[in-house]
């Protein structure tokens, strides 16, 4: 039974590798993505994670350079005037875009950590309990049913991806949005440290703004981080339910080879 586990475990790990695409983009998180199916999976999420993770907190910042900017008042005389009150919305915005951006991040690890424990566990856990459960005639069901989830769950589920998203674009659109958010932010986080107290400095700094790139500037972000967004949810969203349901029907598939019992042709001579 032992033995038979082992060479099980080596000929559906080695399937699994051999079945990968013979060219895969290079991946900084993991060394070797090559290794098994998995790896490259839970490397395009940690990327995931790690880069909306970071424009999350662009975001943050630049919605809240927008905010404060939208505040500063000049006095004219007997009134007050907020000439860049429209920024306020455009604050609000971004905080919300800031705000999905963290929840994407949260999904991707979310998603990460189940690989890693499909990874861990299917092999070594799924696998061994089905086929010990297989071996009788009482149990030969369940065992059955574990182990079509560990071979769907370990082979299926990541070549899936493998072979429907060979190059994720979200990631290259969160980098794009990361670049612009990073650019506004380092060109204009002085806006909140000059003298408050002075007029003249308000005054000048708010004439400098009005004829200057910032509104310009802070408007492409919009596009750019919903691209993002919108992307990131085809991978972390759509992939997962279309792989679940593939998944399924190979588990299926597998458990109904496995339930039925297994007649050699000696055996009605026996």
């Amino acid at each position: 039974m032992v033995g038979a586990f082992i060479a099980f475990a080596a000929l559906l790990d080695s399937t699994a590798a051999s079945l990968l695409p013979s060219q895969l983009p290079p991946c900084p998180q993991i060394a070797s993505p090559a290794s098994s199916p998995h790896a490259y999976y839970a490397c395009s999420l940690a990327g995931l994670e790690q880069g909306f993770s970071s424009l999350g907190a662009a975001l943050a910042r630049t919605a809240s350079i927008a905010g404060f900017a939208s505040s500063l008042q000049i006095s004219l005389g007997v009134v007050s005037a907020q000439p860049l009150f429209a920024l306020e919305e455009a604050s609000r915005s971004l905080s919300s875009l800031s705000s999905s951006s963290y929840a994407l991040s949260s999904l991707a690890f979310l998603e990460r950590s189940l690989d890693e424990f499909i990874r861990a566990s299917a092999l070594a856990v799924f696998l061994p309990a089905g086929l010990v459960l297989r071996c009788f005639f009482a149990t030969r069901r369940l065992g059955a049913a574990a182990m079509a989830v560990a071979i769907s769950a370990y082979a299926v589920f990541p070549l899936f991806f493998l072979y429907s998203f060979p190059q994720s674009q979200s990631l290259a659109a969160c980098h794009s949005a990361l670049s612009e958010a990073e650019g506004f932010n380092s060109d204009f986080a002085s806006v909140p440290l000059m003298e408050l107290d002075e007029t003249s400095s308000v005054r000048g700094k708010l004439d400098e703004m009005s004829q200057g790139d910032f509104g310009s500037r802070l408007q492409p972000m919009f596009p750019l981080a919903s691209n993002a967004g919108s992307l990131a949810l085809l991978d972390l969203a759509l992939f997962p339910l279309l792989s679940l349901a593939i998944s399924i029907v190979a588990a299926l598939e597998i458990y109904r080879l496995l339930c039925a019992p297994i007649f050699l042709p000696y055996f009605d001579k026996i």
